[in-house]
């Protein structure tokens, strides 16, 4: 059985925002392609799932922190043959427990601190998204308390 290492990309433009997560899963343990998981949108109109397939995270010009947080079957993985591309259609079993966590819809107040609930964003939906992958045995439970230790606090850039 082989592993490929998962990544949580945090993209923070100013250090008074709130930073962007995302997933990533190489193709090849080591490699520099890969696709990555998350959430677009604003609080003010919803988020959606996309899949960034044939992303490599050293193009992305935006500033960030990329952190190795655990190890998932290969097998679970779905390997895009193809060039670039963003969509929304999960492929392989991965990207299935991704389109099974909804994303956070547009907020009733936006200004108020994030929470679990009623305020959402892609921190809260990447933490859900990771806590599913625990459920299923995808992943380890250590790696939860890596994404939590990552997220910021309930006011910042709020």
């Amino acid at each position: 059985m082989s592993y490929r290492t998962i990544y949580l990309l945090a993209f923070r433009r100013l250090s008074s925002q709130r930073a962007h997560f995302s997933i990533w899963v190489p193709y090849q343990e080591g490699g520099e392609t890969g696709t990555a998981i998350h959430v677009i949108g604003t609080p003010m109109s919803g988020y959606s799932l996309e899949f960034k397939r044939a992303y490599k995270p050293e193009y992305t010009e935006e500033p960030k922190e990329m952190f190795a947080i655990g190890q998932i079957n290969a097998e679970n993985v779905h390997d895009w043959p193809g060039t670039r591309q963003d969509d929304s259609t999960p492929i392989g079993n991965l990207e299935v427990v991704a389109a099974q966590i909804p994303p956070p819809r547009k907020s009733q107040n936006f200004l108020a601190p994030v929470n679990d609930t009623t305020n959402r964003r892609c921190q809260e939906w990447t933490t859900d998204f990771i806590r599913r992958l625990v459920e299923t045995q995808y992943l380890d439970s250590s790696v939860l308390d890596q994404v939590q230790a990552r997220r910021d606090p309930p006011t910042h850039g709020v």
